[in-house]
């Protein structure tokens, strides 16, 4: 009876120890997503098309055009009543024209921002045991790749960014002997923890 029990518990723990090392099942596609995927015996290919100005940006290019658009309305009205000497009484002819310079850049870099958001497309792919990625995006193209074997994680993580105090995500990659790389920072929360599902199925990652 000891040794039929010391058999069952064995037994037990290899199934747990199993269980632990199973690689993880992919999430369910998200509903409407345009991201797609091919998959293949020994790996897969992942097209993501651009998202799109005003959903891919979650907003940040919406806040750029009102940010413009009131610096077109107040810079005349404030350069105006430079001229009319009323601001450099108060010293504002040397003032004014620097903060006015300094909100032009915001307002510039969020368009910019939001637009290079909106319009970035990326390609992944997991084949012959290696992990390539490319982003290609308004400001050039990222591209990495690692061997298959270094890669620690795959989710979906805060990027840094915010918009109305809610952080971004994108998909992020840890892997032995490199930083953390992140892209598709403006994809839906859903379509990320999808992506990195289908990442880690792929990879083996428990």
């Amino acid at each position: 009876m000891i040794g039929m029990s010391q058999e069952l518990d064995d037994a037990d723990d290899m199934d747990e120890e199993a269980d632990v090392a199973a690689p993880e099942q992919p999430l369910p596609q998200p509903p409407e997503t345009q991201i797609t995927i091919e998959r293949f015996p020994d790996g897969l290919t992942i097209n993501v098309p651009p998202a799109g100005l005003w959903r891919g940006s979650h907003g940040l290019f919406a806040f750029g055009i009102i940010w413009v658009g009131a610096m077109a309305v107040l810079t005349p009205l404030l350069v105006a009543s430079i001229l009319s000497g009323k601001g450099a009484e108060q010293g504002g002819a040397m003032i004014v024209p620097a903060l006015l310079s300094l909100f032009w850049l915001v307002g510039i870099g969020l368009l910019l921002g939001g637009l290079n958001m909106g319009r970035r497309r990326a390609a992944i792919a997991v084949t012959g045991g290696t992990l390539m990625i490319i982003q290609t995006g308004i400001f050039g193209t990222k591209q990495r790749q690692w061997p298959a074997t270094t890669i620690t994680r795959v989710y979906a993580g805060a990027s840094g960014m915010e918009v109305n105090d809610k952080p971004i995500l994108e998909l992020q990659i840890s892997a032995q002997g490199s930083s953390r790389f992140g892209l598709l920072a403006g994809r839906t929360d859903e379509e990320l923890q999808w992506i990195a599902s289908e990442l880690r199925a792929s990879l083996g990652l428990t």
